[in-house]
């Protein structure tokens, strides 16, 4: 039996039980009789002083309510109380109409094929700042001109860099003009250390961005990416773009392969040398990752990519393959 529901606690109960019995007594015998602290005795009693359980006026003669009166009371009470909540609660419906109209008027104002119309390049750049934070999965890119200005490059690398710990994928083809840049060249390179995915592709693409296949980013005039962008979130619409992506991204050269195809050893990042390095000695992922500074699910997708290059059957022996072809 819990009547705590009233507002009456365990040690409320027990001090109220105990005058019940003693009708009469003073506070002094409670805290001789009852196994409780002082203060928690003092507190109890206060409290069923507020709720009319005790008259307490005297504390050398403190007299017990008749439970029959006290107690139905208080559930009198809380009925009431509850009976009050109840209709607060039920007339929560009435806001129901006001907030069908509001979505009537959004349904009235929205585009039929979900697309969001974001003009300036600030506004555009801030979009695509929360576009890039919210993502959990991976981030595509298609960019066909030429390299980016020192100051787009010093934005994106800082964003590139919080998406890759995080452990997304970053995957983005640039046409070679990209690579004239000294600058630019070095930020794709940095890129890849990190563990993104570079490729390159003279073919004509158009210039896009898709976040987690469910958010694809163009531009509203192909040619004047500065005036603004148009958000795709239709399903329909959404699943085209990747497929064009897809298409490219196969067509296209990795950034090494590109740059250095001559090169009869394999071209390793840093990174990757980093993790061949402690994949035979650290014990868990967690370990290796933390050691290298990447996220668990990153060194895991290193790890599966050389041990594939390498045709190794487990991490040690791919180490060791390694150094055998003098990877490291």
């Amino acid at each position: 039996m819990d009547i705590s529901v009233i507002g009456v606690s365990a040690e409320a109960e027990q001090i109220y039980r105990h005058f019940l019995r003693n009708r009469g007594d003073g506070i002094g015998s409670a805290r001789q009789a009852l196994d409780l602290d002082p203060d928690t005795i003092e507190a109890a009693v206060e409290t069923l002083g507020r709720l009319a359980l005790l008259d307490i006026d005297d504390r050398h003669r403190i007299v017990a309510v008749e439970p029959r009166i006290g107690i139905e009371r208080l559930i009198e009470q809380r009925l009431a109380e509850l009976n009050a909540e109840i209709r607060r609660v039920l007339a929560a419906r009435d806001s129901i109409s006001s907030f069908i109209e509001d979505q009537r008027q959004g349904e009235s104002s929205a585009t039929a094929l979900g697309i969001e119309r974001v003009e300036g390049l600030e506004q555009v750049r801030q979009r695509l700042d929360d576009l890039g934070f919210f993502s959990y999965k991976e981030t595509l890119c298609l960019h066909p001109g030429g390299p980016l200005s020192r100051g787009a490059i010093e934005t994106a690398l800082p964003l590139d860099t919080r998406s890759l710990r995080r452990g997304l994928a970053v995957k983005a083809v640039y046409h070679p003009k990209a690579l004239d840049d000294p600058d630019m060249a070095a930020y794709l390179r940095e890129i890849v250390s990190l563990g993104g995915q570079i490729h390159i592709t003279e073919d004509p693409m158009d210039r896009m961005l898709i976040f987690d296949r469910s958010v694809a980013v163009v531009p509203i005039h192909p040619k004047e990416s500065a005036r603004g962008a148009l958000l795709v979130r239709e399903p329909g619409l959404v699943s085209q773009l990747v497929t064009y992506f897809d298409g490219v991204w196969d067509a296209a050269k990795d950034l090494r392969e590109f740059t250095e195809p001559s090169s009869d050893a394999p071209l390793l990042s840093d990174l990757e040398r980093r993790v061949l390095a402690v994949m035979a000695t650290a014990d868990k992922d967690e370990i290796a990752a933390r050691e290298i500074d990447v996220s668990v699910r990153t060194y895991r997708r290193y790890v599966a990519d050389l041990m594939a290059r390498l045709g190794a059957v487990n991490r040690f022996q791919a180490a060791l393959r390694a150094k055998e072809e003098n990877w490291i």
